[in-house]
């Protein structure tokens, strides 16, 4: 029985190594997503400007290189131009009709406000949101972007392709991966990108910048 158990545990092994061995590399990084944009909504005025980026990310969301279970979410995130009016602020958002009120923080390293709406938008709702006296309608860009998150997952995964590998370990990958959409407030450009982003269990991290309207790798840093 004995011999038989380490017979097994040997066969056990060897499958992992051969179904591990047929994995590409763009199975390693999907199965190992920490988060995911897939939707993204935009709004502004004057005095400041709203995103809600949804799709899934880690229940647990935790930055240490191993990816956990996901769940879906919708991050709304207001930021205005001038000074913030105080640590919380309080809004109403609107979803086809459907109103709810959300308290909202104030995040000191996004220098904006953040509230999660824990929903996965479908690209064709008609949100708006409303802060004080002002009422702003989003408009989804990512329906409009030429590269969409998953062209874009399959140009990172190109481009980063040595830097994925090296964090190969038998059927697993010692890193978490990111896929988020970078705004044009936040990034000082007229513009919106997709950012791809591995981190590894070292703490070490990997990105790419990608255009959403032709695909070029605009920056990568190692």
């Amino acid at each position: 029985m004995k011999k038989r158990a380490i017979l097994m545990s040997i066969f056990s092994l060897m499958a992992v190594l051969f179904f591990g061995c047929g994995k590409t590399t763009a199975d390693y990084v999907k199965e190992n997503v920490a988060e995911i944009t897939k939707t993204f909504y935009f709004a502004e005025n004057e005095n400041f400007y709203i995103t809600l980026a949804s799709g899934q990310r880690e229940k647990e969301y935790l930055l240490d290189g191993r990816a956990q279970p996901l769940t879906d979410f919708a991050l709304l995130s207001v930021t205005f131009f001038d000074d913030i009016p105080s640590e919380i602020i309080n809004v109403e958002v609107t979803i086809d009709e459907e109103k709810r009120q959300v308290e909202m923080e104030y995040n000191s390293m996004t220098n904006s406000f953040l509230a999660d709406l824990e929903l996965l938008l479908n690209e064709n709702e008609q949100i708006a949101v409303k802060y004080a006296d002002q009422t702003l309608t989003l408009e989804n860009l990512s329906k409009n972007f030429v590269i969409d998150w998953q062209q874009a997952l399959n140009i990172a995964i190109k481009e980063l392709k040595t830097e994925i590998e090296k964090e190969k370990k038998y059927a697993n990958l010692n890193a978490e991966v990111y896929l988020k959409v970078l705004d044009k407030k936040a990034n000082k450009f007229d513009n919106f990108f997709w950012c791809f982003t591995i981190l590894n269990v070292k703490n070490e991290s990997f990105s790419v910048i990608i255009s959403t309207t032709d695909g070029s790798v605009l920056a990568k840093t190692k």
